[in-house]
């Protein structure tokens, strides 16, 4: 369940946005990624993704080599949960978790009983028949995680998972990821350091396309190596 970056570069055109980015995630860590907006952390999401193909250096996913994974097979290692933003569908919560059972071909009765099994284990399964807009921002969160879940990957990258939740809801969600960390790496971008501080084991942060640092969480937020690391959790940066 590990990603393994080597030498990651991307560009814009002329635009470098990552430089040279190396780290690896080890199974059951949840892994924070920090640093100011332009920083290069959802580019590095898109090309774990396979969103991004030409870039430089060398992702490989469970030990598989990015560039060697069709769509399907990349879909069985990796999933991707955005920010629980209202959606412009209006799928209903099932729907949008068979979505994920089989993004690939029609739903049948083995991607019914995977959708039906995840929305028992999120406690959301009498949410199953509601449209996905007429549900709050947590249980909208908690159902694009049941999607994940039923793609039945094996890495989660979440983008700002609590970004625009309510406190109770941004604790529900935390709890979920330290769960799911026990059966998946979970990756999360974040600008929330408090989070990161409090559910994450690693912490990797970034700042105009480079990796400054990474390492243990505890290390990063009290005896950061790299000075530019310290004024970003200080609040001195910029």
């Amino acid at each position: 369940m590990s990603i393994d970056v080597k030498d990651l570069s991307f560009a814009y055109g002329k635009q470098q946005v990552l430089r040279q980015v190396s780290f690896r995630t080890s199974p059951g860590q949840l892994v924070a990624v920090l640093g100011p907006n332009g920083a290069g952390k959802s580019t590095l999401f898109r090309c774990i993704l396979g969103f991004l193909p030409r870039y430089r250096g060398e992702i490989a996913l469970c030990g598989y080599d990015l560039r060697s994974l069709d769509r399907r097979s990349l879909a069985r290692l990796a999933a991707y949960i955005p920010q629980s933003s209202a959606p412009v569908y209006n799928y209903t919560v099932r729907d949008t978790v068979l979505m994920g059972a089989d993004p690939f071909h029609g739903p049948g009765p083995s991607q019914q009983e995977t959708a039906d099994r995840v929305l028992e284990t999120l406690g959301i399964r009498d949410l199953a028949a509601r449209g996905i807009n007429e549900i709050s921002g947590g249980e909208r969160q908690l159902a694009l995680i049941a999607r994940a879940m039923a793609q039945q990957a094996k890495i989660l990258l979440m983008d700002e998972p609590t970004s625009a939740l309510d406190p109770g809801s941004t604790m529900k969600v935390e709890e979920l990821m330290s769960e799911l960390k026990k059966n998946y790496t979970v990756v999360i971008v974040t600008h929330n350091m408090q989070q990161a501080a409090r559910i994450s084991d690693r912490t990797a942060f970034f700042l105009l396309g480079e990796l400054v640092e990474v390492g243990p969480t505890a290390q990063i937020f009290s005896a950061p190596q790299d000075k530019r690391t310290e004024d970003y959790i200080s609040g001195r940066f910029g």
